[in-house]
């Protein structure tokens, strides 16, 4: 620009004066001037170059802190820094911290807690779900002594240099960076957390940052659950359960996979470091050496109280009343103890109460990858004494049904606020780990245990198994087998007007009027209570005074036998735990019966509300009768004719019976025992094919925390003056 204006003013004067300047010379200048431009403004980026140098290296070294936190916070190795992205953090140099944060504040992740009221159910003192667990299935995590103070001192120490390693560099400058604060929004599942990082550039003679660079990233954190972390078995509802909740007794585990690998999830907090690395003894377990293998980053036992998914949504619902699968109602036409026939769709059915307890009772369900079934139950579910639960894959054998192809989802309706059922953690089974005595002038479900799920046999044959998802955070899981050997048969009482039948309901004794019978009342659960209003645990052995198996029950339908004191006209079949007290070990004891505690109702039957109890009497000569120490059932026995008085048929249990499960299962309580073998098969195959069908949500156990994709690079410019 310059150039050419002076050229023309050249031409101007030539023209306008008369005088001529050679063409030489004219280029000559030209050439001058531009030379003098050139070098002016190579000074003039020469001294600038070194100042845009040094930004560019504090730039680089604060994405270098990036990248570096990224690095230590995704370590999928065996460490725990990734919990370090669900927490907020401030370095001893931070000025505006997250949320008011206190310089040099540095969070231990296990103190730290997820709100959640349902979780704490109106405990004052829960401070809700804790965030990061205190204990590896093996070992103690050391929040304290190793990662709090490795975080904090990576948050605060910017001595080590940008590239120190690399042997033989030159350079003026040093790089160095410091993270100064994170800043975690979300939930356990997803959330962003903003880091806020300096990086600087240091004269090498010297220790004064000659340039600074200030970013804010936001970084997306998304968890993983890798396949040895999935929950096969998840424990625990809320806070109070505690360690009441869990009892494995003499469960072991197996795998139809090339690995063993799978997580048992005990959702508790946990205060008592002492336990780290005892869990298999804490949870009762007898055998720790089937667990899944724990070296594959997760597996094995946790106690950590990760969220639990929302049950799967239901559609085309059937609705199916209190099912009683016995022997005689099996066979009728029609019946709904076996369902699953249509094998071209899904399939869901609701369901009040499913029972098949007693020999030759049995309730069907046929499943395949084309037809899966959904089985939602409002009430309790009872499989026992011999009564078979058979999941077949379309028409084949019992127990070859697909865990993956059947979920059982429990749908409860009271609230715990009286009675509460928790693992015996003595001999296993259920205990009542609360007691409030019932009432019946002015009954009140809610003093009720929550539903139960009693399951105590697979079937006769090595290979027969339980296979299903069960979802049940509020009910009670439990497998215990009786120490009686005689169980009631009702094969004897198909043409009798009242088939009464032993049941568990809620974790304790209960008892259906009419077996066989088809209306609302017959089906309707009961309770049994003692004559002081206490609930009886199912195959309670731990009690201090009421250690008893009730086995079977009965109405009078002949006369007493001549000389008899006994005035009962209905009656249990006892078998005492505890006989030092003063009775044998198998006898009859008299009840009585107050109705109508629930309406004869849909409404009733559907959430398993009992619609009458059962006041077990005391001890008298009027309404006990001693069986002694083994049934006598010889033709002309006493033991026989008092049976035959109240139309109690019994037989010896079948002791050739398995306990073998696949599948998943999450509940409020899962309770086994000890003195016979459990297994419990952790499969691969099972995890994919159910995300497949309920959703990613359902890839549920414990979980590592990675961060992803940034979504947010923000440099923060901070200016300063002096008067």
């Amino acid at each position: 620009m310059k150039l050419r204006y002076f050229k023309n003013r050249l031409l101007k004067n030539t023209v306008e004066n008369g005088f001529a300047i050679p063409q030489i010379l004219l280029l000559g200048i030209g050439i001058a001037i531009a030379l003098s431009g050139l070098m002016g403004a190579s000074i003039l980026n020469l001294a600038g170059s070194r100042l845009s140098r040094q930004d560019l290296m504090a730039k680089a070294a604060s994405e270098s802190g990036i990248t570096t936190i990224r690095n230590l916070l995704n370590d999928s190795g065996e460490s725990f820094f990734h919990y370090f992205w669900l927490s907020d953090s401030c370095s001893q140099a931070g000025i505006n911290c997250p949320k008011n944060l206190a310089a040099n504040t540095i969070p231990n992740p296990s103190e730290e807690y997820w709100s959640d009221d349902q979780w704490c159910d109106g405990d004052d003192s829960c401070k809700g779900r804790q965030k990061a667990p205190m204990c590896s299935s093996t070992t103690l995590i050391d929040w304290e002594n190793i990662y709090r103070p490795a975080f904090s001192d990576f948050m605060d120490d910017i001595s080590e240099q940008v590239g120190s390693d690399l042997l033989g560099a030159e350079r003026q400058f040093n790089q160095t960076f410091k993270i100064k604060s994170t800043d975690y929004t979300g939930t356990e599942k997803s959330g962003i957390n903003s880091i806020v990082v300096e990086g600087y550039a240091t004269a090498k003679t010297s220790s004064k940052n000659t340039a600074f660079n200030k970013l804010r990233v936001n970084i997306q954190v998304n968890k993983e659950t890798p396949y040895s972390g999935f929950g096969f078995l998840g424990i625990g509802e809320t806070e109070s359960d505690g360690n009441g909740s869990l009892f494995l007794g003499d469960l072991s585990f197996t795998s139809s996979d090339d690995i063993k690998a799978g997580s048992i999830i005990w959702r508790r907090n946990l205060t008592d470091q002492t336990i780290c690395g005892d869990f298999a003894n804490e949870t009762g377990l007898t055998d720790s050496s089937t667990l899944p293998n724990s070296s594959l980053g997760n597996g094995g036992i946790w106690i950590q109280p990760i969220a639990l998914p929302k049950q799967p949504r239901l559609s085309n619902v059937q609705d199916v009343d209190i099912l009683v699968c016995t022997p005689i109602v099996i066979q009728r036409a029609g019946t709904n103890c076996k369902l699953g026939q249509d094998l071209n769709s899904n399939q869901t059915y609701r369901i009040d109460s499913l029972f098949a307890t007693g020999p030759g009772s049995s309730f069907e369900v046929s499943t395949s990858d084309e037809s899966k079934v959904i089985l939602e139950i409002m009430g309790d579910l009872d499989i026992s004494n011999e009564g078979i639960f058979c999941h077949r894959n379309k028409t084949e054998a019992c127990g070859t049904g697909k865990a993956q192809n059947l979920t059982i989802l429990f749908r409860q309706k009271t609230k715990e606020t009286g009675n509460k059922i928790a693992c015996d953690r003595l001999t296993g089974g259920v205990d009542l780990m609360k007691g409030v005595s019932i009432d019946l002038t002015s009954f009140d479900n809610n003093l009720l245990p929550n539903n139960s799920f009693l399951i105590d046999n697979t079937g006769t044959g090595a290979s027969d198994q339980f296979s299903a998802f069960v979802y049940g955070p509020q009910t009670t899981f439990f497998s215990k087998r009786p120490k009686g050997i005689w169980v009631q048969s009702l094969l004897t009482n198909s043409d009798t007007e009242w088939a009464p039948m032993i049941v568990s309901t809620r974790g304790t004794y209960g008892w259906i009027r009419n077996s066989s019978g088809g209306t609302q009342r017959d089906k309707m659960t009961n309770i049994i209570i003692t004559e002081s209003g206490d609930l009886i645990p199912y195959l309670d052995t731990s009690g201090d005074s009421l250690k008893i198996e009730i086995i079977g029950i009965g109405n009078r339908i002949k006369s007493f036998p001549p000389g008899s004191n006994m005035n009962s006209d209905n009656v249990f079949l006892i078998y005492d735990n505890n006989p030092a007290l003063g009775s044998s070990s198998y006898y009859l004891r008299g009840f009585d019966i107050v109705d109508n505690l629930n309406p004869h109702s849909t409404n009733s039957s559907q959430y398993s509300y009992p619609g009458a109890a059962a006041i077990l009497k005391n001890k008298t000569v009027t309404n006990h009768v001693n069986l002694g120490n083994n049934l006598d059932l010889t033709d002309a026995s006493e033991t026989k004719n008092w049976l035959e008085v109240y139309n109690i048929d019994v037989k010896e249990r079948n002791t050739n019976q398995y306990r073998n499960f696949a599948g998943a299962t999450w509940a409020k309580n899962i309770c086994f025992d000890t003195g016979q073998e459990i297994t419990w098969d952790f499969s691969k195959e099972f995890i994919e094919d159910l995300v497949d069908w309920h959703g990613p949500d359902f890839y549920w156990g414990v979980s590592r925390y990675r961060g992803r994709s940034i979504i947010l690079w923000d440099t923060l410019r901070e200016f300063s003056s002096s008067s």
